[in-house]
């Protein structure tokens, strides 16, 4: 089955189009890219492995709160509103078609507990305005990749700022930067507590955090078995890949 083109256009960052593949939806910035992806049978259960990765830190953390930088379909937003119900939820994105596009195409939730910011993620960190957040989540990527401001020291401080004392700091990067070493030592420099998870897509997810989560750890299979039963969203696999960033 070949996809089907839903909807295109342009702005000064570059194209954006959705695709439709059978029950599968996609988003992308570019030929061959692959932003988002979602299943319309199940819009808040994450196809991409890296965002279930991501969700991994809902085991070491019961959230009030939580900020995504970096919107794309708006996928790890309906995770999170779906898996934590009451949850407030604020996400940051540039793109403002972009915005609109996971409102039209793929379902994004709404309602008085999520805010939907048209900024530069990056700029908009470093204000430090907004209230502080139980969970961080920064998944800042173009069509090229990820954007290398949110590798740098500076925006690890801004973000560690913006993060509550037991907050969780979650960084989707790729398998080259657990390589990094001026990368490693901006996040030793800023957090103490340092977790990484590598998937087979080719994605690294780091969790930092000023709060030690070792004794969480000991309890995170059945904090996972307790999401599945209640969400459907199964981390039990991806536990296993998590390990202590030395």
């Amino acid at each position: 089955m070949s996809a089907q083109l839903l909807f295109q256009t342009q702005d000064k960052w570059g194209p954006i189009e959705v695709s439709e593949e059978g029950t599968i939806r996609k988003l992308s910035f570019g030929p061959g890219d692959e932003q988002s992806r979602q299943d319309k049978r199940h819009p808040h259960l994450p196809e991409h492995e890296y965002i279930q990765g991501m969700l991994l830190a809902l085991l070491f953390s019961q959230p009030k709160s939580a900020m995504v930088l970096g919107l794309g379909a708006g996928c790890l937003v309906s995770a999170l509103h779906h898996a934590v119900p009451g949850i407030k939820l604020t996400a940051v994105e540039l793109r403002s078609a972009v915005i609109e596009i996971a409102k039209r195409f793929f379902r994004l939730p709404h309602g008085k507990k999520i805010t939907l910011i048209n900024d530069d993620a990056v700029a908009f960190i470093k204000q430090n305005q907004h209230k502080k957040a139980d969970l961080l989540f920064a998944d800042i990527y173009h069509a090229l990749g990820v954007d290398q401001a949110q590798l740098s020291d500076d925006f690890l401080q801004h973000c560690c700022s913006q993060l509550k004392a037991e907050g969780i700091l979650v960084l989707n990067c790729w398998h080259e930067h657990s390589e990094n070493h001026d990368f490693a030592a901006a996040l030793r420099k800023n957090f103490p507590y340092l977790y990484g998870c590598h998937v087979s897509s080719g994605n690294w997810i780091v969790f930092a955090s000023q709060a030690d989560i070792a004794v969480k750890l000991t309890q995170s299979k059945s904090a996972a078995q307790q999401l599945k039963l209640a969400s459907d969203i199964d981390l039990t696999r991806l536990l296993n890949q998590l390990k202590n960033i030395s």
